[in-house]
């Protein structure tokens, strides 16, 4: 049986970080986790767009408010967002996950399988246009999104 490797005809930039944790009690991994995410986005993508993959959509949102309190922690809070709070206002009002509203302040949005279509759209469009610089998926097919859409 053979595998066959497809090759996309338009290259997308990719740099992959790889860490390693050796905590073998899941919460406590994902806890441990979130601050070396943080610093890495510092270290090797402090203006460009940042997507995280975890585990399940539940994960999303808790890496997601992780990522806010360490931001919190530095001078600048809202570092990862690109646009005026004033011009994030409009679109903030059409999203019915408080949550995600309150992370998008941030400039960190997630996407996961049981947001509204809306929402995805929403929060796909921010990514896209760089409003946010950081994205958290629970699932391949943002990516995937990501490489279709991307100018």
């Amino acid at each position: 049986m053979g595998l066959t490797v497809l090759h996309s005809v338009r290259p997308l930039d990719l740099d992959v970080h790889l860490q390693s944790f050796s905590i073998p009690h899941f919460p406590s991994l994902m806890i441990s986790m979130s601050k070396p995410a943080y610093l890495a986005i510092l270290e090797f993508s402090p203006t460009k767009p940042v997507i995280i993959f975890v585990s399940s959509r539940k994960q999303c949102r808790l890496t997601a408010d992780d990522i806010i309190a360490h931001c919190g922690s530095d001078e600048n809070s809202r570092r990862f967002l690109n646009i005026e709070e004033q011009d994030l206002q409009p679109h903030l009002d059409h999203i019915t996950d408080q949550g995600l509203v309150e992370t998008l302040r941030y400039g960190i949005g997630y996407f996961h399988e049981a947001l509204d279509k809306q929402d995805k759209r929403i929060v796909e469009r921010l990514f896209m246009a760089g409003a946010i610089q950081v994205m958290i998926a629970s699932r391949v097919r943002f990516l995937y999104f990501y490489r279709v859409h991307r100018g």
